[in-house]
This record gives C-alpha cells, sequence and structure tokens, in this order.
C-alpha cells in the first residue's frame, strides 16, 4: 500500500513539474522583468516566477542545468507571462531586448543637475544622491582630474545618451567621463595645453566660464580671449559665475540678487586671481574650443548689456563703465 502510494505521489508530481514547464496554451500580456548581474538560474527562476512568466520558479534551476543551459545575461526584458521554460530561456538568450531610457544633458549643466536628470528617468532605479556622491568619492575618475582632486565636475560630456535601465550609477558615471575623455582628445585639448601652458583641467575651467558667461555662441571666442588675457596679466577675473556656482552647491535655490560678491570664498573670481578650484559646470564643445583656441585680442572686460544676455566687450577702464552704465540703464546691474 505504502509502495502503490509513493508511485502515485511521484506520478503526480512528475505530471505537475511537466505543467509547469510546458503550460501550454497560449502567452499572456507583456511584462517587464528585470534580471540583475550575477543573478544564478534559481534565483532568476524566482524572478521570472514573480512576474508571472513561468508558473513554477524553483524548478527552472533544475531545468537549466538538465538541458545544459549556460549563464544568463542580466538585463531588462519584455516577456509573455505564461511561457514555457524553453521560450523563456530563448527570449533570455537570443533577444535580450535591453530596455533603455533617453538621458540629455544640455551644454552648462551642472553635476548636481545631471544627477537629478539622471534620477527622473523613469527606468532608472539611480537616485541623485547616490550619483553625485559617487562624482566626488575619487572611484571613478578622469585621466585630466588632477591629483588630489576628487570632483568629476566639468569632466563629463554634455550629450544624448541611451542608458539601459540596470545601469548603476558607477555604469553611468564612467559612461559620461569616458565620452569627454574622447571628445576632449578629438578637440585636441592635450595639445592645446601644452601650447598654452596650461593643463587639460585648466582649459576645462576656462571653458565652464565661457559657458556660464556667455549665452551667445558667437560670444564665446571674445569670453575665451577675454579671461585668457586677464589671466596672463594677472588681473583677478571677476566672473560672477564662478561664485554663484559655489553657492549653490550649498543652495541650489539662491537667487542671484541676494549674492554679496565681495565675500570671502575660494570661487570669488572678483577677490582671488587665477582659476576657481573646479570647473563650474561641464562645457560643451563649443565652449572647450573657444577656451583652447583663444584669439588674440586686446579685451579685458565684458559686461551683459541688454536681455536677452549679449554681452558688450572693452579693452580699457573707460569702455567698462560705459558698458556697465548701459548694463544698469537696463535694470541688469
Amino acid at each position: 500500500m505504502v509502495v502503490a502510494v509513493a508511485v502515485i505521489l511521484a506520478g503526480g508530481t512528475i505530471v505537475w513539474a511537466r505543467a509547469q514547464i510546458r503550460p501550454g496554451g497560449r502567452a499572456g500580456r507583456a511584462v517587464t522583468v528585470s534580471i540583475p548581474r550575477g543573478s544564478s538560474a534559481g534565483q532568476i527562476g524566482r524572478i521570472l516566477a514573480k512576474a508571472g512568466v513561468i508558473h513554477a520558479g524553483g524548478l527552472f534551476g533544475w531545468y537549466t542545468r538538465l538541458e545544459g543551459v549556460g549563464a544568463l545575461p542580466a538585463g531588462t526584458y519584455r516577456m509573455p507571462t505564461d511561457e514555457s521554460y524553453a521560450a523563456a530561456v530563448r527570449r533570455l538568450q537570443v533577444s535580450p531586448g535591453v530596455l533603455t531610457d533617453t538621458l540629455v544633458i544640455p551644454e552648462g549643466f551642472t553635476l548636481r543637475q545631471i544627477a537629478e536628470r539622471v534620477a527622473s528617468l523613469r527606468g532608472m532605479h539611480v537616485s541623485a544622491g547616490a550619483l553625485l556622491s559617487l562624482s566626488s568619492s575619487g572611484a571613478v575618475r578622469s585621466p585630466f582630474e588632477p591629483a588630489g582632486v576628487d570632483d568629476l565636475e566639468g569632466l563629463v560630456f554634455p550629450a544624448t545618451y541611451r542608458i539601459a535601465r540596470t545601469a548603476t550609477a558607477t555604469d553611468i558615471l564612467e559612461l559620461l567621463v569616458q565620452t569627454f575623455t574622447q571628445r576632449a582628445d578629438a578637440l585636441g585639448l592635450p595639445e592645446a595645453a601644452a601650447r598654452l601652458h596650461q593643463s587639460v583641467y585648466g582649459i576645462v575651467k576656462v571653458a565652464s566660464i565661457v559657458q556660464a558667461e556667455a549665452k551667445d555662441l558667437s560670444q564665446f571666442p571674445d569670453v575665451a580671449s577675454v579671461l585668457d588675457n586677464r589671466l596672463r596679466d594677472g588681473i583677478p577675473l571677476g566672473a560672477d559665475s564662478t561664485l554663484v556656482y559655489a553657492l549653490r552647491r550649498k543652495d541650489p535655490g539662491l537667487a542671484v540678487s541676494g549674492i554679496d560678491y565681495e565675500q570671502p570664498n575660494p570661487y570669488n573670481t572678483r577677490l582671488h586671481k587665477g582659476l576657481p578650484p573646479t570647473p563650474i559646470d561641464n562645457p560643451g564643445a563649443a565652449a572647450l574650443a573657444a577656451a583652447a583656441h583663444p584669439p588674440h585680442t586686446d579685451l579685458l572686460y565684458f559686461v551683459e548689456v541688454d536681455r536677452d544676455g549679449r554681452l558688450g566687450f572693452a579693452s580699457s577702464t573707460a569702455g567698462f563703465d560705459r558698458l556697465v552704465a548701459t548694463c544698469r540703464a537696463h535694470g541688469l546691474c
């Protein structure tokens, strides 16, 4: 009697297992399934079962071993529910269907703004805080980052990226830094640095100020020329965007109208000669090119002169005074 019951139970188990492996019928609605890196076949089975792709996840690891299935790739997939084990394996092996999101980084975005945009992507699971913290940890570095500096501000490239939804903060930051490195080389920044007796990092600092100060691409070269001339003559740059950047790192909502531009701060280029401690944003190709190839002029000043952001330029204090008067007349100073 006991043997008969055992045989019946064994037979019932086999029938049940076959029904799980090959459920029959039509596949159901599509669902999104994310397989983390390093997942075992058993873990993948449980993930698929929880999503309803297969019926019993506990048998999946046994099935893949029996069928000689190799490692299954991580990724984010669209898969029908009520699949057979064989169909699920084929989808994981042949058509990963990794889902991506589009990350658009405009020229002049800071790392804080980039981190917030990454966090806002629909399928991402990377927080702004995690990405921002990683960018100043030294765990991801740029070849242009000086020794003793753990800050990737300025060293990621503004562009449009397709980011896998399985990407980690490290994956994303490494992609942005790698893209900047490739574009910097293509723009000839290392050669320009040698010609200007400057570091690539120094050129990026200048480019970040150009990007912040000039609203019109046609004015990038003249702004770069002013900065180059003032650096060469040992005159403080006087670029208010540097102090704004430093203060907004602590208080992102700080209004420009409430800033005391005479306050002591390493980023206050009214008071301190030379470049700020770091770039103040992530400049695009045009700003980088202008900083790498500043035209030879006698310009020493620029001032905003209309509400469209157009700048006026001068080579003397008298010319500067006239620009300031225009700025004040338009309520901009």
